[in-house]
């Protein structure tokens, strides 16, 4: 199973172990100051850092020195240098299209699971969800799956993270007028019993669906946002039930883990505001896995 570190990235533990650590450190500041922009104080940087006070502050007058920080009324905040190097990240990240960031990621989860992993992002006519890419599993039977197949987004897991973080003036017209249709014997076609479903996909941040559009086809997804907070698409598994339903606690936490990590890679970071001390949650911590629907 994936499992993220500090902040929900990936990173290589023997290459950390051999880096120097006052280098992993300065990323960890400008990792945890990008998620409060009102800037944080050194009690708050040390405590979610678990770093000493005294052996951060040569840290933080290094980067004060550079202008990559600045200090105003107590908190350390992102400097004119730190935004001047984030904007030239963007720009060459520009030269990469979207699923060459997600791709990577969409590999691992192949290896990890032997599953089909799928991207998918709305349809201009806002009716269904289209992938944009995908890589199969290598395993003899398995979810095939074409760019630019369409799947119903009630009853698909990438349809459900799509349809959940539209606006909620949409999403009522939306599901007040949708024609609900039996795709599978136990396809879900209760208006109140759906929408119960997309709140919780908001909640949890997972979409879980079993033989939902296809017989004998499960699917868990999950959203991935921009540098706005703007849901952009979704990321997900696709695999024979039979085999799936013993592993959909794993399987909807590794597509929770895939949609965080691209999300981070699109420039998001959720704002958390110097409140005091707060340390980061464990990476074992999680949201219970949803229900299948």
């Amino acid at each position: 199973m994936m499992t993220p570190v500090s902040g929900g990235t990936k990173s290589n533990p023997e290459l950390a172990a051999a880096a120097p650590r006052s280098v992993t450190r300065v990323v960890q500041i400008f990792d945890d100051l990008c998620s409060r922009p009102t800037g944080a104080s050194l009690a708050t940087l040390s405590e979610s850092l678990g770093v000493p006070k005294s052996s951060l502050l040569n840290l933080l007058r290094g980067l004060l020195a550079s202008n990559h920080l600045t200090f105003v009324d107590g908190l350390y905040q992102l400097g004119p240098e730190a935004y001047g190097m984030a904007s030239a990240i963007i720009a060459a990240r520009r030269f990469l299209s979207f699923a060459d960031l997600a791709r990577p990621i969409m590999r691992r989860l192949v290896d990890t699971t032997q599953e089909t992993a799928v991207l998918a992002v709305m349809s201009g006519d806002k009716k269904s969800a289209i992938y944009v890419e995908k890589i199969e599993s290598p395993t003899a039977l398995r979810f095939t799956a074409t760019v630019g197949d369409s799947r119903p987004l009630l009853w698909s897991a990438v349809g459900r993270v799509l349809l959940a973080f539209q606006i909620d003036h949409w999403l009522n017209e939306y599901m007040r007028t949708v024609k609900m249709v039996k795709h599978t014997p136990v396809s879900e076609i209760r208006r109140a019993r759906l929408r119960e479903i997309l709140e919780e996909v908001r909640r949890t941040h997972v979409a879980v669906t079993a033989d939902q559009g296809t017989m004998n086809v499960s699917g868990f997804a999950a959203p991935i946002f921009d540098s706005s907070g703007t849901l952009v698409a979704a990321v997900g598994l696709a695999a024979p039930t039979d085999r799936s339903k013993t592993r959909v606690a794993e399987f909807s936490a590794i597509a929770h883990d895939a949609g965080l990590e691209i999300s981070r890679l699109m420039g998001y970071r959720p704002f958390v505001a110097d409140t005091g001390p707060r340390r980061r949650q464990p990476a074992k911590t999680r949201q219970p896995a949803p229900r299948q629907g």
